[in-house]
């Protein structure tokens, strides 16, 4: 090893560890984790069963679990990277009771007062994050949404122009550099068109140049960490080989477009590789071996099992075989090194002051800030409180993420009662499965609402609700319609237009409570953007 990697006195054994990330389910690392936390582990990726868990639903309590897991790792080996998907939205992974619900993307785009909302609210969440022990976020997604009907990204991006997306991920880079939080831009070369979820199976994705624009410019701005997709790109991944592989192992994706055109310098990463898009297709020893071949610098696994722990020991092997060569294993670890000497040379120093009235007050904000009329009046706000509501919305125990908070929070009914509206009848579809239309209409009781308050979510993939739409539109043609788009803002090309178009693309409790209050309220009590703090500037060039 040289000594300019900064790993020159660990062993081979505990440099080959640095190529993973590993997760592990619950409260308790199980025996397999700390197999990987003795061995010295890259980093650990946090996921919301690991604070479900925790006995006192405190952040003192998230920050004393990341204090105790990194001093689990023998002295003489290098601090872990501590990271977690806190994209805002629909990708949180902490409980809204222990750190502020934040907008998705998308919402934060479309907000009124978008750039300083933005700025504001991720200094806050890079502050947040860093105080309680946790030093990367898998964000910002730099994804182009292309395809309404995309089922992965979404309103995880920031919207369908490459301009937009740029835009507002510059200002989350920005934020997180100035707060010494390491910044991962996903899924390169870009996940925005596709039709298949990779948690599920292997997309066929079409590269485009749209797409590039915004992770050449994070690239250009100093982007640390590139996660890398797993899909399929025909138009990058020409050669019989190539089609073998998935981009996460191709080296045209990660050497030839990553590397060499886009001259990205900093730490690649793959995406999970528990995913069905590697699973379905390739055992995982191989699945890693190829993704190292092709020049990624750490293997991310959402878990630790016996599976993963042969994985390291295949890996180790190869090195010491000469299958993977030594120098690109000293080539990865520079990188890591040197990514870690910067942010992760400062330990936390913060005092844990969020409190779980804290946490509900700033979410409050940020989601009365993140409403947007989409289409119709403003006039059409407030409703009368005392006349006849149909609310007509999703289950959310099966919203995928958003059902994670139902044991903690009310339902948007709850909310709707608390504003003040009398006279309410609530009408629960399947968020994400198809289901009998006519069968939920004739289980209402009510005859003559004034108002139908209709929450969707992605009704352009979850087709039913469509029909219930149009349903409704027939069986109540005196009332007015509201619709509330709790997923993607497209939904006015799969339901008729109502008289006012709202977009939330965030579905936790802040946001159900914001609408509440606006439906009540009108459009004048929307808070204005907190007091900004000035960013400091990226690095010039990748660290």
């Amino acid at each position: 090893m040289t000594e300019a990697n900064g790993f020159e006195h660990l062993t081979l054994a505990e440099q080959v560890a640095q190529l993973f990330m590993v997760g592990y389910e619950g409260l308790t690392p199980n025996p397999i984790t700390h197999r990987f936390l003795e061995r010295g582990v890259g980093g650990l990726i946090f996921f919301r069963d690991n604070f479900d868990a925790l006995p006192q639903q405190t952040p003192q309590a998230v920050a004393d679990l990341t204090e105790k897991l990194q001093a689990s790792v023998p002295a003489h080996l290098p601090h872990m990277l501590m990271g977690i998907d806190q994209e805002g939205g629909q990708v949180e992974r902490l409980p809204h009771t222990l750190f502020p619900t934040a907008l998705s993307p998308r919402a934060v785009a479309l907000a009124p007062a978008a750039e300083p909302l933005a700025q504001s609210m991720y200094q806050s969440i890079a502050q947040h994050l860093r105080a309680l022990g946790l030093n990367l976020n898998f964000f910002p997604t730099l994804d182009v949404n292309l395809q309404a009907e995309n089922p992965i990204i979404g309103v995880r991006s920031f919207g369908d122009d490459p301009e937009t997306v740029w835009r507002f991920a510059d200002i989350a880079l920005r934020a997180f550099a100035a707060e010494k939080l390491i910044a991962v831009g996903k899924h390169f070369p870009g996940h925005g068109n596709g039709t298949v979820d990779s948690h599920l199976d292997l997309p066929t994705l079409h590269f485009s140049e749209v797409e590039l624009q915004p992770f050449q410019q994070a690239i250009e701005a100093g982007v640390p960490v590139m996660l890398v997709a797993h899909g399929y790109y025909p138009a990058l991944q020409t050669t019989e080989a190539e089609r073998q592989l998935p981009s996460s192992a191709s080296p045209a994706v990660i050497q030839g477009l990553l590397r060499e055109r886009c001259g990205f310098q900093g730490v690649i990463i793959t995406d999970d590789m528990c995913m069905g898009a590697i699973t379905k297709h390739r055992n995982p020893v191989e699945a890693a071996l190829a993704s190292l071949k092709a020049g990624v610098d750490i293997l991310l696994y959402k878990q630790s099992t016996e599976a993963e722990w042969a994985v390291y020991e295949a890996v180790l092997a190869a090195f010491e075989s000469g299958v993977l060569p030594l120098s690109q294993l000293q080539d990865s670890l520079h990188r890591i090194a040197r990514l870690k000497a910067h942010y992760l040379a400062e330990v936390r120093t913060s005092p844990i002051t969020l409190t779980p009235t804290d946490c509900a007050q700033q979410a409050r904000n940020w989601a009365e800030q993140g409403i947007s009329l989409l289409a119709g009046s403003a006039d059409a706000l407030p409703l009368p409180l005392e006349a006849p509501l149909l609310l007509v919305h999703p289950e959310r125990t099966g919203m995928g993420n958003y059902a994670f908070d139902v044991p903690t929070s009310p339902s948007l009914e709850y909310y709707l009662e608390k504003a003040g509206f009398n006279h309410l009848e609530g009408l629960t579809y399947p968020a994400k499965q198809a289901f009998e239309a006519q069968a939920l209409c004739d289980g209402l009781t009510t005859s003559a609402p004034e108002t139908v308050l209709f929450v969707s979510f992605n009704p352009l993939i979850y087709t039913s609700q469509a029909n219930l739409y149009t349903l409704l539109k027939a069986r109540f043609p005196q009332a007015r319609f509201i619709l509330a788009s709790a997923g993607t803002p497209y939904d006015l090309q799969a339901l008729a237009a109502p008289e006012a178009h709202l977009s939330l693309c965030t579905y936790r409790p802040a946001n159900m409570q914001a609408l509440a209050n606006l439906l009540a309220n009108g459009f004048s009590t929307k808070a204005t953007p907190d007091a900004l703090q000035p960013a400091k500037p990226l690095p010039a060039k990748p660290l």
